[in-house]
């Protein structure tokens, strides 16, 4: 049998070579012999138009100013994190405990910020400057180690960010009426089929070839199970205690 995969939990990228090496092993065995070459055609030619559409969607102008204002946005919370790391040991008792403050709340919301997906951190930058600019506590700290223009450089380019992210999904979907992600669903439903037709042939019609391409087939899927259950947990914030 074939080993079972979290399709959903691959990202797009992961999700089409998957797919690729998936059906190349497929038609490397001959899907003719193995009466499932249909269901490989079908797959295959499901995985071709979700490529069309992934590929317009990174060939777009506005991928590149993304990718530009998520380093932008990456620099400036490190950044910020950093000066208040340094000020949590001055010298200085107001300002270490000024510090000491902001650190216990950007703890809340986990560490790593700049390394999580773009939309998990665009509203985790959000609710820490949410927190910094109304409540009292957090904008005296933030006068006190003179961090103002540290946050709004944070706020801007945060803001920018989420804006060319709606910018470009609205050119996106305004190109493409067939949504990637709707297609990656039909190309899902493809490849059980065909997992499907290759399981039930293992069964009636037993042979040596149909166990070579199961070995193979769950050679591959260990690989990327294995990269799948080797990514961290992306953290989800708590709430920020009441200043």
């Amino acid at each position: 049998m074939i080993t079972s995969i979290d399709l959903a939990k691959l990202r797009n990228a992961e999700f089409l070579q998957f797919g690729a090496t998936f059906t190349g092993l497929v038609m490397a065995n001959n899907p003719e012999v193995l009466n499932v070459a249909a269901q490989q055609t079908a797959l295959k030619s499901k995985l071709a138009e979700m490529a069309d559409l992934f590929k317009l969607e990174r060939v777009s102008p506005i991928t590149q100013e993304l990718v530009q204002l998520d380093d932008r946005r990456d620099k400036a919370i490190n950044g910020l994190t950093a000066v208040i790391n340094g000020y949590c040991n001055h010298f200085n008792a107001e300002i270490s405990m000024a510090a000491n403050m902001l650190t216990v709340n950007l703890n809340l919301y986990g560490v790593g910020v700049a390394r999580l997906n773009t939309q998990a951190e665009t509203s985790t930058i959000t609710g820490i400057i949410s927190d910094w600019e109304t409540k009292s506590g957090f904008t005296a700290a933030i006068s006190k180690l003179g961090l103002i223009d540290w946050l709004a450089e944070l706020k801007t380019a945060n803001q920018l960010f989420e804006q060319k992210y709606i910018q470009r999904t609205q050119e996106y979907g305004a190109a493409n009426p067939d949504k990637l992600k709707a297609k990656r669903e039909e190309a899902m439903v493809a490849y059980y089929e065909l997992r499907k037709f290759i399981d039930a042939n293992s069964v009636v019609n037993p042979s040596a070839a149909c166990e070579k391409l199961i070995n193979e087939l769950n050679a591959l899927i260990d690989q990327y199970n294995m990269m799948i259950t080797s990514r961290p947990v992306t953290p989800v914030p708590e709430p920020a205690p009441a200043v």
